[in-house]
């Protein structure tokens, strides 16, 4: 078994972590959480897809091989660099201070460089043969390769305002994927969102090799939508979540962020009676033992309960003043 290091975005207290883990444990044979720093998930793990989860996350910035951990001192770091066993490559390396954990990130630099220096080992900055990476925090310096990086600058390419249809209030593509890893979907297995909106989830469900379905229940909004799916292979349907047009167990999971605030139309008596009647025809959908993924505006814990899922994670996002969203990891229970 290999050790990883996860350097996780700062952008959420505990959904980048939770994303890692998830996606960890689908693509390895075997793993287990070995220390959470802050910002840095560290896992043993056998057989890891490294460039797969890498092309997955969403909220993790690079995945490194770790080599050594040391406290954070200069002289722990001489000595654990002194005995790095390397491969006789041109190196660059590049240290990460999460916050204010000291020593500084150019220092951490210098020191791994001027030991590697002595060691015969030559840096190349512009085609190195090896990247060095180093995260400074907790007390700890984690030193390692960088195996995989999260191509986070192309989910700014997909904010939801330069897409071809816009609506207010949707989900971010980060969010949406980070969402989607939670719910531990594979490449070719079946998604559905009952919610879809202007299909955030399924773009990005799709861009992964994941089988995506939409209901939408507004007419405007599933025309709209079929712009934003152009050239993707997405299904997109005008219905209604509380009667689902389709089989038992068809699908493999399910991610739905559902309809809050005054942007939202309810085709129902209330929120509440919409969310029970949905998660009904949810769990009716889905195939046993498999994840949901659930966004609301409130705790809806009971609700998601009665509906016969378990809930296995919460977590929330304070959007705004208004608003914080609730976010419940939930599986089927086995028949």
């Amino acid at each position: 078994m290999k050790t990883y290091a996860f350097e996780l975005s700062g952008e959420h207290e505990t959904l980048p972590r939770s994303e890692a883990l998830a996606l960890v444990e689908i693509y390895s044979s075997g793993f287990q959480e070995l220390c959470f720093l802050d910002q840095c998930l560290i896992v043993e793990a056998k057989g890891l897809d490294v460039e797969a989860v890498g092309n997955r996350l969403a909220m993790t910035h690079r995945i490194i091989e770790v080599l050594a951990i040391c406290d954070a001192r200069h002289d722990a770091l001489a000595e654990v660099v002194s005995n790095l066993e390397l491969p006789q490559k041109r190196y660059l390396v590049r240290a990460r201070r999460i916050k204010d954990a000291m020593p500084k990130a150019d220092e951490v630099e210098r020191e791994v460089g001027r030991f590697l220096f002595q060691r015969g080992f030559r840096a190349d900055l512009r085609n190195p043969g090896m990247m060095l990476r180093a995260i400074i925090t907790g007390g700890k310096i984690v030193l390692g390769l960088e195996v995989a990086r999260s191509d986070r600058s192309s989910f700014e390419a997909r904010r939801p305002h330069l897409k071809p249809f816009f609506h207010p209030g949707v989900l971010m593509p980060r969010m949406a994927r980070a969402l989607i890893n939670l719910s531990q979907a594979r490449a070719g297995e079946r998604l559905l969102d009952p919610f879809a909106g202007t299909c955030g989830i399924l773009i990005e469900a799709c861009l992964i090799g994941i089988e995506s379905v939409g209901v939408e229940v507004q007419a405007r909004l599933v025309e709209g939508a079929m712009c934003n799916l152009t050239g993707l292979d997405c299904a997109l349907f005008l219905g209604d979540a509380k009667r689902l047009p389709f089989k038992d167990s068809s699908f493999d999971t399910a991610v739905l962020d559902t309809p809050y605030g005054r942007s939202a139309k309810i085709e129902a008596e209330s929120k509440e009676l919409l969310l029970e009647e949905s998660l009904d025809e949810l769990h009716r959908v889905i195939k046993p033992v498999k994840r949901m993924i659930i966004v609301a505006d409130r705790p809806i814990e009971a609700t998601v309960t009665e509906a016969g899922f378990e809930i296995m994670q919460r977590h929330t996002d304070r959007v705004h003043r208004s608003l914080t969203r609730h976010i419940f990891v939930c599986r089927k229970a086995a028949v």
